[in-house]
């Protein structure tokens, strides 16, 4: 609850503390009083229940000017200010009270405070609303804003004493004269979705030429210097006939989400639609996410949706909500479409309004705006994190000066959490909208994620259909597996990685030869992008495919941990594929010389009972040392030396 709203609460309590303009209760104070200031009091009653409150307020100054420090004349006259709404003049009034008679009313301690706390007064305020909550005379009637009061009074002195880096440049040559804002970044960092605002000339109105300002669905790539260009038109079916923006990207690059508004007997409706790309790498026309999403009497708006494309947030103001406009959550069910939507709950959306969401590539960090929590301003920028799948964490506020006295909002967060990105005009107010970038600050930093992509295609360069990837966490053991876009071949995932952590990919199909390919956080690039090389290469008698990262050092045949995680990977595809009969292949390079032969069939050797061990019959497997006679030709992608192992059908 914001300042201003329980200020307007003080006004109204201060009314209503018996019936409006009605006399008020007098508090206690064990004082002397001049005589002369205390014969005023009378009178000033007298006119105040005869309604004449403005001969009372000349009584109650004189009573005043007579006795600075006359306690019920300090209270009487600060109240009827407030009635009159001249709070900063009640402010002085009862401040003096305080000092001379601290406990003179309760109340009095609570409507100070906030009053304070609006000029920004933290310290003070928060003294008089623990004094209020202690005081057993109390009103308990105000006990619940007055916590509310208190935890605002906190969280600003919190947030104001300890103030986080904030220094936004624009996103140049990107930031132009016109607007640019509505944005969102690509998971992978290389690519900038936004509305730019801008003139345009309606060349078929002859001489009498009109300028319009028209709304632009823009994309800007990232140049290899680091920096984003300054954007084009996203092509059709984009930027046609549909009032569109807001858009949300998977990591694979093939699912955009955006909003569409239309105009139905002048009422704007606002709804959620997607598009994907085809088999060319175009994107489809753009269609609803369903009418079980979209619905016709409520406004639909704002998505994010996850990088591994498996959820899906939106605004909304349906009927049924929390408040105004709440977050609500849909996942992907089996088939591929969206499940019914499911409101976040009073663990994110409160009474008031929750808008911009943004769901980092991490999956568990939530960005959002509100203006239905204590913070400093109209909408703050708060982070929330998943504590399980339908519970959040308390949120942690952006910060101040993040976070200020002004409306905050559509902050999205880099994949490898170092910088937040957003559109706003309060930096440089004459320039209107640009996109900023800056460092994110500590306090609401996401997980550590790397985002795996790549290209799973065939040796004729189109995507392999009905192939799945598999992902296994060697540090945990947990097994994942990842969609390929049957389309364009693509395929995504964020992985939650911390330095330590290994990951192991890999190909497992009947049809296919086994591929893999080991990956750590080490491997990212600055942008925390982790590019794999996966083929799906087509079983043949007359083929060798190599086993990636089973490799031997000079003159050795022992098998170090990373040989041993590509063959335990192996070795559930060769179990799963009961049926398939394979001669184990080392080579060996010339430049070990006459024992390349031996030490090439020990190699072959140490992988075949490797096999053996981990649950591979006998049966299934043999072993043969090529050394250098038959070197092991390379795909296109694969690295390293011939010193290695493949396989081949037998």
């Amino acid at each position: 609850m914001g300042t201003r709203r329980i200020l307007g609460i003080v006004v109204f309590a201060v009314l209503c503390s018996v019936s409006a303009w009605s006399q008020p209760e007098l508090g206690e104070c064990d004082q002397t009083v001049d005589e002369m200031a205390a014969s005023q009091l009378p009178k000033a009653l007298k006119n105040w229940r005869a309604k004449n409150y403005r001969e009372a307020e000349r009584y109650l100054k004189k009573a005043v000017d007579m006795d600075p420090n006359y306690a019920d004349a300090l209270y009487l006259l600060g109240d009827l200010y407030v009635k009159k709404g001249m709070i900063d003049k009640a402010e002085g009034l009862w401040l003096k009270l305080l000092e001379v008679c601290p406990e003179y009313m309760a109340e009095v301690k609570y409507y100070v405070g906030v009053i304070l706390l609006e000029n920004g007064e933290r310290e003070q305020a928060i003294a008089l609303f623990e004094s209020f909550l202690k005081d057993p005379s109390r009103d308990r009637g105000y006990d619940k804003e007055c916590r509310a009061a208190l935890r605002e009074a906190r969280l600003k002195n919190d947030l104001l004493t300890n103030q986080v880096e904030f220094n936004p440049v624009p996103l140049r040559p990107l930031c132009t004269q016109e607007d640019e804002y509505l944005a969102t970044i690509s998971p992978d960092q290389q690519t900038i979705y936004f509305t730019r605002k801008a003139k345009e000339v309606n060349l078929k109105d002859g001489p009498a030429v009109r300028i319009k300002m028209v709304e632009r669905f823009t994309k800007s790539t990232r140049n290899d210097n680091g920096s984003f260009g300054v954007g084009e038109l996203m092509p059709s079916p984009f930027n046609e006939s549909f009032n569109e923006g807001g858009p949300s990207i998977t990591g694979d690059n093939c699912e955009l989400y955006f909003t569409v508004c239309t105009d139905i007997k002048g009422y704007t409706n606002c709804d959620v639609y997607y598009c994907d790309r085809d088999a060319y790498g175009y994107w489809t026309t753009p269609r609803s996410v369903g009418d079980h999403i979209n619905l016709r009497d409520a406004w639909e708006s704002q998505p994010t949706v996850s990088a591994n494309g498996d959820e899906l947030y939106f605004v909304s103001n349906r009927k049924g909500g929390i408040g105004g406009l709440d977050i609500y959550k849909c996942t992907r069910l089996p088939n591929g479409r969206w499940s019914k939507p499911k409101n976040l709950g009073r663990d994110v959306n409160t009474r008031e309004n929750e808008k911009t969401p943004f769901i980092h590539p991490d999956g568990q960090s939530l960005y959002i705006a509100s203006n239905g929590i204590e913070g400093l301003g109209e909408y703050d920028l708060w982070m929330y994190q998943k504590e399980t799948d339908s519970t959040w964490m308390p949120p942690e506020n952006a910060g101040y000066p993040m976070n200020d006295n002004k409306n905050n909002i559509g902050l999205m967060v880099s994949l490898n959490g170092q910088n937040g990105y957003m559109a706003s005009k309060k930096f440089k107010p004459l320039n209107g909208y640009d996109l900023f970038t800056f460092p994110l600050p500590e306090r609401i930093k996401p997980q550590p994620v790397v985002l795996v992509t790549g290209r799973l295609l065939k040796d004729d360069l189109n995507p392999a259909e009905g192939v799945k990837l598999v992902l296994k966490n060697l540090s945990s053991g947990g097994m994942d597996t990842l969609g390929v876009n049957q389309a364009t071949g693509n395929y995504a995932r964020a992985l939650a990685a911390n330095d330590n952590e290994e990951f192991l990919l890999y190909l497992s199909h009947p049809n296919y030869a086994f591929s893999s390919v080991y990956i750590t956080k080490m491997q990212a690039d600055e942008y925390g992008v982790v590019e794999s090389k996966i083929r799906a290469l087509e079983l043949g008698m007359d083929k060798s495919f190599a086993i990636n990262d089973v490799v031997f050092g000079p003159g050795q045949a022992y098998l170090n941990a990373a040989s041993v995680r590509a063959l335990n990977a192996f070795a559930t595809y060769l179990i799963k594929n009961p049926d398939m009969k394979i001669e184990i292949e080392s080579h060996s390079s010339p430049s070990e010389g006459g024992d390349a032969k031996s030490i090439s069939k020990e190699r072959a050797k140490s992988v075949y009972n490797h096999l053996q061990s981990v649950g591979v019959p006998s049966s299934q497997i043999t072993f043969k040392g090529y050394g250098a006679s038959r070197p092991l030709v390379l795909k296109e992608g694969e690295e390293g030396s011939q010193q290695r192992i493949s396989y081949r059908l037998r």
